[in-house]
């Protein structure tokens, strides 16, 4: 059965690609039922504001294992959730973000063509049985 980690595991940009957290994912990539979801940019830099942070940790996944990363732009992009219960029927507000400057993040992270083709829908297309 396969696994997928979504938000590139959640890391912290601030902290670096050392940080625990982020090197149990890439540890986790060495097996082959474990993938991993380039998506949540913008979750994972949200303490810097600049979506670029991410780009590290968008190239350490490519670097370990392209052929399981799949992209994705976690639409909707609803509020940053408060790391406690959500009481009632409170809801997390949606936030604008520019679809298109998650994919120029995308394409800085992995500059070869044949390598984003991968991951954008070669590997989604094996991962969920399209055709």
């Amino acid at each position: 059965m396969n696994v997928v980690i979504d938000h590139m595991g959640l890391p912290n940009a601030l902290a670096g690609i050392e940080q625990p957290g982020f090197q149990a994912v890439l540890r986790l990539l060495e097996k082959k039922h474990v993938w991993v979801k380039l998506a949540g940019a913008d979750r994972i830099t949200r303490k810097s504001g600049r979506l670029r942070d991410a780009i590290p940790f968008m190239r350490a996944l490519a670097a370990a294992a392209p052929e399981r990363l799949v992209w994705g732009s976690d639409w909707p992009h609803i509020g940053f959730h408060p790391h406690r219960q959500v009481q009632d029927a409170a809801l997390l507000p949606y936030r604008e973000l520019n679809q298109g400057e998650l994919l120029e993040v995308l394409i800085e992270a992995i500059p070869e063509a044949a390598v984003r083709r991968t991951v954008l829908a070669n590997n989604a297309a094996r991962l969920y049985g399209f055709s």
